[in-house]
């Protein structure tokens, strides 16, 4: 007898078979590219090659630029704002952003965008680059005058450079799909001590700075530890920690949600910096959430993802100037828009209207305020340094243009001092 149900049904046996094999085509495609980015990196510097403290400084900053704008700029972008939020808790930094005015509820927002610029602007531009000169410039005339009181200790700037680092480290270990290598982490070593030393930071506390170090490798591992340690030693709960958290976090968030987002950014430190910036520890509940969502995502990444194409790469900075104003446009971060070109998507798009839903301002909104035109790098920080310091820096930007000739940074490894 013929069964008429099996007509019906072989079709849709056909679809299924045909979902499977497209499923385990792609489960294969992703299997088979997910690590290809890493492996090119290795590979100059694989086994039996290249030491890595041959790495050159261009090398470095190439493998920078893929980690954070191709293979985790989530995790950089986080490890930026960790790193700002970490520098409230240390006593004498939280004390010097109040006594400055810049820790108040007018303040802070341009202060947290102007600091995240110059920031963005000296991990994605070359050493030897204008961009990154002027940003590493103004940022050494906007502490010189601190630095001199003894209001900035040289300690409070290594740890700043190394918190910088090891929340790098710190994200990418907790929160991404896969870890760095040493080659990466090499990389990474490279760019901060150029940084420190373009910033003038004497690295003398550091153990191995009399004999010098092997490779970037073992300069990041060697300023993460110590990082760890300087923070230890310091970081205790103050009234100008307390007040640096409200201002930077708490006045920029609607009141209901203020509980759960300090829950949120205490989950992210440890107990050291999470007393110290009077944060709250996770509830039982919030830190399940947290961690289901984490590593769900690391799955989602690690086996159902492609390689993130450079089409898609997530600039830090714009590569141009804004041509009407022949300044730099930024990207909104937070519910003010400083130096966002007011444009239909920024002011209309999605993101756009969320921040509206908030309470943030849209872009040109209160005039000029929020500087729609534009940044300079010459001129940005606070109100009161507007214009100033152009001299100071152009004699900085000279000498780090000069230390940006300098191509191997850890060459006298190679001598065989460190076999």
């Amino acid at each position: 007898m013929f069964d008429n149900s099996s007509l019906f049904l072989a079709p849709w046996n056909n679809i299924y078979l045909v979902i499977a094999m497209v499923l385990a085509s792609y489960l294969a495609l992703v299997k088979s590219f997910r690590y290809s980015r890493m492996k090119v990196i290795e590979a100059a510097f694989a086994p039996g090659k290249r030491e890595l403290s041959s790495m050159t400084v261009k090398e470095a900053h190439a493998i920078m630029t893929q980690l954070q704008e191709l293979e985790f700029p989530h995790a950089f972008s986080k490890a930026r704002q960790i790193a700002l939020l970490k520098a409230g808790g240390i006593p004498t930094m939280s004390k010097l952003f109040a006594v400055t005015g810049q820790n108040n509820r007018r303040n802070a927002g341009k202060r947290a965008v102007d600091t995240e610029i110059l920031l963005r602007e000296s991990q994605s531009q070359p050493r030897d680059s204008d961009r990154y000169a002027s940003a590493v410039a103004r940022m050494n005339y906007l502490h010189a005058h601190y630095r001199r009181a003894n209001k900035i200790t040289d300690g409070d700037l290594l740890h700043t450079l190394g918190d910088g680092l090891a929340e790098i480290l710190n994200v990418i270990e907790r929160e991404e799909w896969r870890k760095l290598t040493d080659v990466e982490k090499c990389a990474l070593g490279i760019f901060h001590k150029n940084l420190g030393e373009d910033m003038g930071i004497p690295f003398d506390v550091l153990p191995s700075k009399a004999e010098g170090w092997k490779d970037g490798l073992h300069f990041a591992l060697e300023l993460r530890k110590w990082t760890i340690h300087y923070e230890e030693e310091v970081a205790r709960p103050t009234a100008t920690n307390d007040q640096y958290v409200r201002v930077y976090v708490d006045s920029a968030l609607p009141g209901i949600i203020q509980p759960v987002v300090r829950q949120m950014l205490g989950a992210d430190l440890d107990d050291v910096m999470r007393t110290s910036l009077c944060l709250e520890s996770p509830s039982l509940f919030l830190s399940l959430m947290l961690r289901l969502i984490r590593d769900s995502r690391k799955l989602i990444l690690r086996y159902l993802a492609l390689p993130r194409p450079s089409l898609l790469a997530v600039k830090l900075v714009h590569d141009a100037p804004n041509p009407d104003t022949n300044f730099y446009n930024f990207e909104r971060m937070g519910l003010q828009p400083w130096y966002i070109r007011p444009t239909l998507w920024s002011k209309w798009g999605p993101g756009a209207l969320l921040v509206r839903l908030f309470g943030g301002k849209i872009p040109g909104s209160r005039g000029g305020r929020y500087l729609p035109q534009g940044y300079s790098l010459m001129t940005v920080g606070p109100e009161p340094q507007n214009g100033k310091g152009m001299e100071e820096m152009g004699l900085d930007m000279d000498a780090i243009k000069a230390r940006g000739v300098a191509t191997c940074p850890f060459s006298q490894a190679k001598s065989g001092s460190f076999k």
